[in-house]
């Protein structure tokens, strides 16, 4: 029973370790219709980005990009990413941050004001720097994934404001990439 424990847990960790999963559960809210997925293609120009757009890397057929990513903008120009096993969070800027041929979506929150904004940019600075970790649990703050951290930044940030927000269109123990797309709270601007 042991082995078989063991061999479950690192069949578990392989899966994850590579990058975000895309784990199907059932949405919690309408399936967005008819997404277009930005091209990228050089020369590579993203205009009108702003803090808190969510930047959503399309899967690929490598282990590493088979799931999807996604990273969140600091400014306009500067992105915070949590890439994958064994790496910290970092920043760089966006045009460094995309690659030729693997589209993006920018999604970006519908009830953002300045106010929002201003907590959102200091809280990812709060939180940034943690090594990139998997958990069952999205409120677990000793590292995160992704995605995960994406969604923790607006779900604290909206806590301190007083109100509720969870931007996991499943709802599940993970949030992934994909799970942002039908977010009823976020808005396609590619």
């Amino acid at each position: 029973m042991r082995n078989f424990k063991i061999k479950i847990i690192i069949l578990i960790s392989l899966l994850f370790l590579t990058a975000c999963s895309s784990v199907q559960t059932i949405p919690k809210y309408e399936k967005k219709e008819n997404v277009t997925w930005k091209e990228v293609e050089p020369p590579v120009i993203v205009l009108n980005l702003e803090p808190g757009d969510i930047i959503v890397k399309e899967k690929t057929l490598n282990p590493i990009g088979m799931f999807g990513h996604a990273a969140i903008m600091k400014n306009d120009r500067v992105i915070v990413d949590y890439p994958k096993f064994g790496n910290k969070s970092y920043t760089i800027d966006i045009e460094y941050w995309l690659e030729e041929g693997r589209d993006i979506l920018v999604l970006r929150y519908k009830d953002m004001t300045d106010e929002f904004k201003k907590r959102l940019v200091k809280n990812m600075e709060k939180y940034f720097g943690k090594d990139y970790k998997i958990h069952f649990n999205k409120l677990n703050t000793d590292g995160f994934y992704c995605s995960q951290y994406i969604w923790y930044i607006y779900y604290i940030t909206a806590q301190e404001m007083g109100f509720e927000l969870d931007l996991d269109s499943d709802g599940g123990n993970f949030v992934l990439p994909y799970d942002f797309i039908n977010s009823p709270y976020l808005e396609i601007v590619n």
